[in-house]
């Protein structure tokens, strides 16, 4: 399916719509009953015997997202599924910014990668706080601070 329909619809986007159309669609995923408990069973037997202590903090595996993919923390629900050891959210900064222009994120075909100038482009500190507290229980999170 993603091969013969999702990837040619998101390679006729433009690489950002792209990143936020195929969120998303996965948030959407998740809503549907049995997806979220699916996801959650096999995250749980992946991430078995994988627990790792660091300063004091528990987490389900080494491997995290780094910051500069939910810059608004508005996915943390999906990201949990995904069975990720941490989220980081952000860059987040205290007013809302709108980043550098359009285009700012661009396909590197050859090299299967993306190149990323979106810069500072997030809502600010009050909305992601108010997300923030309703972060799944058990999923670490970490901030990126911007001015």
């Amino acid at each position: 399916m993603y091969q013969n329909v999702l990837k040619p619809l998101f390679f006729w986007m433009t690489p950002e719509r792209a990143h936020y159309a195929a969120m998303d669609l996965f948030v959407l995923a998740s809503r549907i009953p049995g997806v979220s408990w699916w996801f959650r069973r096999k995250v749980r037997q992946q991430n078995e015997g994988q627990e790792v202590e660091v300063a004091g903090l528990k987490f389900p595996n080494k491997v995290g997202l780094a910051a500069g993919f939910d810059k608004d923390a508005k996915w943390l629900d999906a990201l949990a599924l995904l069975g990720f050891g941490f989220v980081e959210i952000g860059t987040v900064t205290p007013r809302a910014q709108s980043g550098n222009p359009k285009p700012r994120l661009f396909r590197l075909v050859e090299d299967e990668g993306v190149l990323n100038r979106m810069g500072f482009n997030n809502e600010g500190l009050v909305p992601a706080v108010a997300r923030l507290v309703r972060r799944p229980e058990g999923l670490v999170v970490g901030g990126n601070i911007g001015k």
